[in-house]
């Protein structure tokens, strides 16, 4: 998990909304939960995979999982162990 945060630094951009890691069957899954799916994120995703596989000590699966909207129930990473959540702004 720790991992995930030292990639992380530097490629959270506004629209990513959440982050949460999980272990499945021998593979790490990292949820994104955004507010709108761009060319911008997918980069900085594209670029948070690569940096977590540099920080690993041999060969792993690292899967993404990208979740348009709140980081709620409905959120798939729900059930992962957050990374991040950004404060969302008062209505």
């Amino acid at each position: 998990m720790l991992d995930v945060v030292q990639a992380a630094l530097g490629l959270i951009s506004p629209q990513i909304r959440a982050l949460s890691v999980a272990l499945d069957s021998g593979r790490v899954v990292l949820y994104v939960a955004v507010s709108e799916r761009n060319a911008e994120v997918d980069e900085d995703i594209d670029d948070l995979l690569f940096e977590l596989e540099a920080l690993q000590d041999g060969p792993i699966v690292i899967e993404s999982s990208i979740f348009v909207g709140r980081p709620d129930a409905h959120w798939p990473g729900s059930s992962g162990r957050r990374v991040y959540l950004a404060k969302e702004a008062d209505s």
